[in-house]
């Protein structure tokens, strides 16, 4: 079973990393909110079909908590999605995978935590880090770099409440949640100025349903392996998302960035937790 766990999140940050590189391709026709509206909307066809079908309820046991999870979720995910249309998918996975460096720090500030030297020592690292990545000189549009750190932040904010609420909730609820909260970014997202045709559509349903099964990969691989080795795989989404990004988008990283980049994985190296905690729910934002 721990092997089928591991598979399961290689495949789910192999997965993710593509839907990285779909959300840029994506922006060529649609706008980020666009783009970030229709994977929501997705999102909610596909986990509301699971629920009914396969767990035959909907209804969340802790409402209070599944909303907050929905909030700051679905402004995370926005963030996210139109950080990778501002800049390469590689910088915005990069800095908006910074969020374990703000999970601890929120979980210490709102749920009273111990927070480790360690997690000051990644903190330390990871901002100065990512402070050579927004300043590379590269041109890379600044807004886009503060849109992902942005995301990574609220990201923090909603792991916590998804680590409470994991105990009493159905993971596809948990992920209903900010598909719901997040829909109405279509009315915010500029009409697009031309339709895309056969391939924005295609990339459109990559996102959605490749994030959806990406989200379901990552649960499952949850129920049998450690969160804390667990965590470490997701690196992998990082290092193939910049790879991806350089070979496919034209996406291109100076030696400033590059030093960047390998303090701030050394940062989320060092923050990794090592308990052999056990989790049905996946960390994602």
């Amino acid at each position: 079973m721990r092997i089928r766990g591991f598979a399961a999140l290689y495949a789910s940050a192999t997965i993710f990393a593509f839907v990285t590189l779909s959300v840029k391709f994506a922006s060529r026709y649609y706008s980020g909110l666009f783009v970030s509206g229709s994977r929501f909307a997705i999102g909610i066809v596909l986990c509301l079909a699971v629920l009914i079908f396969g767990y035959g309820r909907i209804r969340p046991v802790k409402p209070g908590l599944v909303i907050l999870r929905g909030l700051f979720g679905a402004l995370s995910m926005a963030a996210s999605y139109a950080a990778i249309s501002l800049t390469g998918p590689g910088r915005a996975t990069l800095l908006s995978n910074a969020y374990p460096l703000f999970v601890a720090l929120f979980g210490a500030l709102l749920f009273g935590e111990a927070l480790k030297k360690r997690t000051l020592a990644s903190v330390a690292l990871c901002l100065l880090g990512a402070f050579l990545v927004v300043r590379d000189g590269s041109g890379a549009a600044i807004s886009g770099d503060l849109l992902a750190l942005g995301s990574a932040v609220l990201a923090g904010v909603a792991i916590n409440i998804v680590r409470r609420a994991s105990s009493s909730e159905n993971p596809f609820v948990l992920y209903l949640s900010p598909c719901l909260f997040g829909l109405p970014i279509f009315a915010l997202a500029p009409l697009p100025a031309e339709s895309g045709g056969v391939v924005g559509i295609l990339l459109l349903v990559a996102v959605g349903a490749g994030a959806f099964a990406a989200q379901a990969l990552m649960a499952y691989g949850y129920g049998s392996v450690p969160a804390g080795r667990g965590s470490v795989v997701f690196y992998w989404e990082t290092v193939l998302t910049v790879a991806l990004g350089a070979l496919l988008a034209g996406e291109r990283f100076n030696l400033r960035a590059v030093a960047g980049l390998c303090l701030m994985l050394g940062g989320l190296w060092i923050n990794r937790e090592r308990r052999a905690e056990r989790s049905g729910v996946p960390p994602g934002d």
